[in-house]
């Protein structure tokens, strides 16, 4: 078996590790909400924010991926696992979400992401793209927690301006910026 290669990013939103939650699992079919790499989202199977439950996440018009919950710890993390479909050169990938409370309106959200690759060589290659998109999924969500606003590809170039211009502690809320 491949050596799974690991991506680890985080971010910190203002909003209770409740509100995140339920965001990040009891709507797990609604990603499309706030990842600006997807078209639309919906649930496939079982109930929303339930072991087993599954997704379908549209990259584009014709390709989609199936994700499945396959565990569940606590009200604090979750594992997601890619069980149909997938991106080019993706071998297996799977993620974990965490959410821990910083203070009363404020969490850490991580994503950790275990992936390998065919050809294997391309595992090393690929890891930097993948922490950028896995990084501009967790800007996306911030934005969206913060906001209400969904985020989509065309929004998220100016959302990330507007990020990388922010202080550790600032919200979107604070912020003024075009939206295209």
């Amino acid at each position: 078996m491949k050596k799974l290669r690991t991506v680890r990013v985080d971010i910190a939103i203002n909003s209770s590790k409740e509100e995140v939650w339920d965001i990040l699992f009891h709507k797990f079919g609604e990603v499309n909400a706030f990842n600006p790499l997807i078209e639309g989202s919906h649930l496939t199977k079982g109930s929303e924010g339930a072991l087993g439950c599954e997704r379908q996440c549209d990259l584009d018009s014709k390709n989609s991926i199936q994700e499945k919950i396959v565990a569940v710890r606590d009200n604090s993390s979750f594992d997601i696992e890619i069980i149909q479909g997938g991106l080019p050169m993706m071998d297996k990938m799977k993620a974990t979400l965490e959410a821990k409370e910083l203070t009363k309106n404020r969490t850490l959200v991580t994503a950790i992401i275990h992936y390998n690759t065919s050809p294997a060589f391309m595992a090393g290659i690929i890891k930097g793209s993948m922490t950028k998109t896995f990084f501009k999924l967790l800007v996306g969500l911030k934005y969206y927690m913060e906001t209400g606003e969904e985020v989509t590809k065309l929004k998220i170039g100016d959302i990330m301006k507007t990020y990388k211009s922010m202080d550790a502690n600032e919200s979107f809320m604070m912020q003024e910026f075009a939206t295209s």
